[in-house]
């Protein structure tokens, strides 16, 4: 019984063992992927930030001016 119990322990502990090994893989597989999804997001992220200041400068700045100049003016 204790040999079924250490055989089982042991193939227990090696199976542990090459799950982590694979986990914690860093042979640069994802590394290109990831930095694909990094430049898309900056990419992403400047054109909508350009967006939303043509907007505002565009129609919000320009209508807030207007109605500010109406109050006090």
């Amino acid at each position: 019984m204790k040999k079924l119990n250490n055989a089982i322990h042991n193939r227990l502990d090696s199976t542990i063992r090459k799950t982590r090994q694979t986990l914690s893989n860093q042979r640069g597989d994802f590394y290109i992927s990831d930095a694909v999804k990094i430049i898309i997001a900056v990419v992403l992220g400047a054109l909508l930030l350009a967006a939303l200041t043509n907007i505002f400068n565009g129609t919000v700045i320009p209508r807030i001016t207007q109605v500010i100049t109406q109050l006090f003016g």
